[in-house]
């Protein structure tokens, strides 16, 4: 790679402009709706156009004005027309480089990189975000000689992964369908489908929206019914396939120091991700899943982007089931272990606590309802029935373990449970807390943080015995000096 400054493919005007347009969508939609009630569609057009034209002449400014360059040890971004930004990053800071391809870039032989650091920044350090595919893969084996100190004459890649045989994992189509089916990611759909509907309304001729809501309104109730079932099947059915097209070809790999993850069938994304970097693994279960034993393992990382998009934790597979994990962690991520059966429930005494907090509570809504609605008391009951039952979940399914340099907790974060497994040398605080009742109780409530993207993940879990949260301190605060230098911000 030369030294001197070099542009993106001219492809990323392209790119940039439909970032641009897609961040505006829903002001497009608004003038579309206002300009078709109001008889103004033929100046809306020649608006959208030239607004359009705008927007590409920008995005032409800014391929233009963007350039990089890597000089020795660094990489160097300019760019912006009014505003100059210079950016530099030492390629011995960089964290993962990242390959995605959404449908422009497959079919016009380009690739987008995403750049990180172990900074905590709220993006990605650089994206370059259109390259020919030879030149994005020079570029990243220059890089990477902070990634691979080890190997760095040689690029990671799927092939590479097949000639050595590494340790890999695949998740079959039926294990995404699984996924999908069963995330509860169809309420997105769902609120899609009804503001289409509930804008379409204003555009339905008055006649035809009256024949069909009383045709709508004759029919049965079993008619009613088929109706809504099979709108809520289809629902079901479109936001299964976005997780399949999403996650679809989901292959994750180890190597020395790294996971390598590629997934996505529209969209294609190629993730590294440094073992380091890596500051707790989680196991997610909701109640659709529970039931069956499946769940989702996730990582914590240190650093690097927080997408608005998804969650902060990053999925290493997207179905597994519980018997399963001990297998693949031995085979992707030896460093943790699972103990289940070395797992400790928490105080009864906090549930007996929570019982009573719950039946006062449930006095005083039933005797509100008795005077204003006598007819509505029966409501502080099922209040009262559901909130015992949420507790007793709750504590029958929180548990701890400890180990030589392990600690997992297994908690209920609102109506799903988490099994997390944290190394001692990734926890960066441990907080312990009682209030009088707890004192009373000898009893506890304890928060455990790690590094994140940005502000950091902080797991709670109450009703601790304080013998055991007293274990846990000690077992926290007898690191040795190794271990305690061993702590810093790039792990």
């Amino acid at each position: 790679m030369t030294s001197n400054p070099a542009r993106l493919h001219p492809a990323a005007i392209l790119l940039f402009s439909f970032k641009t347009v897609k961040d505006l969508f829903f002001l497009f939609l608004v003038l579309f709706f206002a300009g078709l009630e109001d008889g103004l569609l033929t100046y809306l057009l020649i608006g959208t156009a030239a607004l359009i034209s705008i927007i590409v002449f920008f995005s032409w400014i800014k391929w233009f004005r963007f350039t990089y360059s890597v000089n020795g040890s660094e990489l160097r971004i300019e760019h912006g027309l009014f505003v100059r930004k210079k950016r530099t990053i030492s390629k011995y800071r960089i964290q993962s480089i990242n390959l995605n391809q959404n449908i422009v870039h497959r079919f016009l032989g380009l690739t987008g990189i995403q750049i990180e650091t172990a900074g905590s920044d709220l993006d990605v350090d650089a994206n370059l975000i259109a390259l020919k595919l030879d030149i994005a893969d020079k570029l990243r084996q220059e890089l990477t000689v902070n990634l691979n100190e080890e190997n760095d004459s040689e690029a990671y890649d799927y092939d590479y992964a097949l000639e050595k045989k590494l340790p890999k994992y695949e998740a079959s189509f039926k294990r995404l369908f699984a996924f999908g089916s069963t995330s509860g990611g169809f309420g997105f759909i769902v609120a899609i489908i009804l503001f289409i509907f509930s804008e379409a309304e204003a555009f339905i001729p008055e006649r035809l929206f009256d024949q069909t809501t009383s045709w709508i309104l004759s029919q049965v109730f079993t008619v009613i019914a088929a109706l809504i079932i099979l709108s809520l099947g289809l629902i079901w059915f479109l936001g299964t396939i976005g997780s399949v097209i999403k996650y679809g070809d989901f292959t994750i790999i180890r190597y020395d120091h790294e996971l390598y993850i590629t997934r996505g069938l529209v969209e294609k994304k190629q993730l590294t991700i440094p073992l380091k970097r890596i500051q707790a693994v989680s196991f997610k279960q909701n109640p659709l899943r529970l039931p069956f034993r499946l769940g989702s393992l996730t990582i914590v990382i240190a650093g690097g982007e927080v997408s608005q998009k998804e969650n902060i934790q990053t999925v290493i597979f997207p179905l597994i089931r519980r018997s399963e994990i001990e297998t693949f962690l031995a085979t992707i991520l030896p460093e943790y272990t699972t103990n289940f059966d070395q797992l400790k429930p928490i105080s009864r005494r906090y549930f007996y606590i929570n019982t009573v907090v719950n039946l006062l509570i449930a006095v005083v809504i039933i005797s509100i309802l008795a005077i204003f609605i006598s007819s509505f008391w029966w409501i502080g009951l099922v209040v009262l029935t559901l909130a015992l039952g949420y507790d007793f979940i709750k504590y029958k399914l929180t548990k701890t373990a400890l180990s030589e340099d392990q600690l997992t907790l297994q908690i209920v974060p609102v109506f799903s449970k988490e099994t997390v497994w944290l190394k001692k040398d990734k926890i960066q605080a441990l907080e312990q807390s009682q209030n009088p009742i707890q004192r009373k109780l000898n009893i506890a409530t304890y928060k455990v943080s790690v590094l994140d993207n940005f502000v950091g993940q902080h797991y709670v879990i109450h009703g601790l015995p304080i013998e055991d949260a007293n274990t846990i301190s000690d077992w926290y605060s007898y690191r040795d000096t190794y271990q305690l230098k061993d702590i810093d911000l790039d792990k």
